[in-house]
């Protein structure tokens, strides 16, 4: 990195700028937009209302309407969200009773220097242990097997973090409302029913807040995902730094050992060679002077490793610090409720405080669009008198396109529920028909074995024939009907056989 920004110091700054740029630009994206469709709606020549105003085509679907007007309102329509007050109070009702009101998702900016922070701690031991996972390859290979083993620790160890914060901040919305629940004396159930967003979230109105909680965020604790980020973060620091030492330890010993070899050959401090000239220092001086040396290069291979080991420590603290940082931007933003998320998104992403906010944000929509249709028209009927042959006079507007387009909406939906109510009459229905006969014929059989354990008690069959229902009345007089039917031939046949 260094090499390529002292090589190319215009490209390098020019990628670092272009960065910059779309950081900015992702973080005030929606605020981009808006500007930038608003300027090409009204560009000279080539914009949105220049292009349009040439196209004096009525709408022969939505009468009243020209073909130019619904495109350009369609198109500010998707700058507005449109959704009723009791909707956007029922995401809000589910978010209060998760205890998730006032709670927003991780911002972008947090991601960003998140990530960067633990890449940037990750290269620092990274380069270390490529030495190790690649052994013998080149330098530059190895600088490549840094950069990817630093993304491959910074990609788990955001993730461990984050979740583990997010699972913390959880976990303690349960213990909270399991402590009130206990406090109270345990009064009611502390779970009756997950409560999703699409249900109606007056449901759990009568239970207790705690029990609104649990419904929504769950009912037990949990803290696997911390331990395993735990777990994960000291074996990294505690890896990193022995990996470290050891290296610290390989070249001191490589320093001491070719230091020795210098002395060895070292020549006399006059700059005179003894050895050349047959003259030998006395033994003790020797020893001595050669002892004082290697003290000496053994003083200063201890001074290196005592500041690289405290360096390293304090290396490892900087590094379990970054991931509590993680840790505790998991637990500051995120949601606990199931769909709190959602909910948060559907309601403008944290942009609205109320549906009064909502309404503020669609007049403003609304007038900017009224204003751009306005030239439209215009010029439409200016071009229309020229040369046009319809004497529409143009007087619609963006809030008139909103309300028809919610009618349509209304109309669809009604459809959709109509359509849906009737193919579950008709599957409820279907079952019922097939299971009457089967009831019937068993009422049947039952009547005509009680009519048979009455005898000959005409008064009694009587009776209890008139105690049936009109569709097993006639059920049971069809049947004694076709029985003395069939007495009547069995008692022919037998006079027919006495005959012949």
């Amino acid at each position: 990195m260094k090499e390529f920004f002292s090589t190319y110091p215009l490209a390098a700054w020019s990628l670092v700028s272009t960065m910059v740029a779309l950081t900015v630009v992702a973080l005030l994206w929606e605020r981009i937009k808006w500007w930038w469709f608003n300027t090409w709606v009204t560009f000279p020549v080539i914009g949105k209302i220049a292009r349009l105003s040439s196209n004096a085509t009525p709408d022969s679907s939505h009468p009243g309407w020209f073909t130019a007007e619904r495109t350009l309102c369609q198109e500010y329509k998707d700058f507005v969200h449109i959704q009723d007050e009791n909707d956007f109070n029922e995401k809000v009702t589910y978010l209060t009773k998760a205890g998730d009101n006032g709670r927003k998702a991780t911002p972008a900016w947090i991601w960003v220097l998140t990530i960067l922070m633990v890449f940037v701690e990750a290269m620092g031991f990274s380069y270390v242990l490529a030495g190790y996972t690649i052994p013998g390859a080149s330098e530059n290979l190895q600088q490549t097997g840094a950069y990817g083993i630093a993304f491959l620790i910074s990609v788990i160890l955001v993730a461990f973090t984050h979740f583990a914060g997010h699972e913390l901040y959880r976990s303690g919305k349960i213990r909270g409302a399991r402590r009130t629940w206990v406090d109270t004396g345990r009064k009611h159930d502390l779970f009756t029913s997950t409560m999703p967003l699409a249900r109606p979230q007056s449901g759990d109105d009568q239970l207790p807040a705690y029990t609104q909680l649990c419904n929504r965020v769950g009912s037990h604790p949990g803290y696997l995902i911390s331990a395993a980020t735990l777990a994960i973060v000291l074996l990294i620091a505690g890896g990193a730094t022995y990996v470290r030492g050891q290296v610290l330890e390989k070249e001191l010993e490589a320093r001491v050992v070719g230091a020795r070899s210098d002395l060895a050959g070292m020549p006399a401090a006059d700059g005179l060679d003894m050895s050349a000239q047959a003259v030998q220092l006395p033994a003790a001086d020797a020893q001595s002077s050669q002892s004082a040396d290697e003290k000496a290069i053994h003083d200063q291979a201890d001074i290196d490793r005592h500041g690289g080991w405290a360096t390293f420590i304090i290396l490892a603290f900087v590094f379990v610090f970054l991931q509590m940082l993680g840790v505790i931007f998991g637990y500051r933003w995120g949601f606990a409720g199931e769909n709190s998320a959602e909910a948060h998104r559907d309601i403008g992403g944290g942009k609205y405080s109320s549906y009064a906010a909502v309404r503020e944000h669609y007049r403003r929509v609304a007038d900017t669009a009224q204003a751009k249709l306005a030239v439209l028209q215009q010029r439409i009927m200016g071009k229309n008198i020229v040369g046009g042959t319809t004497g529409q006079h143009l007087s619609k507007t963006f809030r008139d396109f909103v309300q028809e387009t919610r009618v349509s909406d209304a109309i669809e939906r009604s459809n959709e529920l109509q359509h849906a109510r009737k193919m579950a009459e008709k599957s409820a229905a279907e079952p019922a028909q097939e299971a009457a006969p089967a009831a019937l014929s068993q009422s049947l059989a039952a009547v005509l074995a009680q009519l048979d354990a009455l005898g000959d008690d005409k008064a009694a069959k009587m009776a209890l024939i008139g105690t049936l229902a009109t569709d097993v009345r006639d059920e049971v007089m069809a049947a004694l009907r076709q029985k003395k039917e069939a007495q009547a031939r069995k008692a022919l046949d037998s006079e027919l056989e006495q005959l012949l």
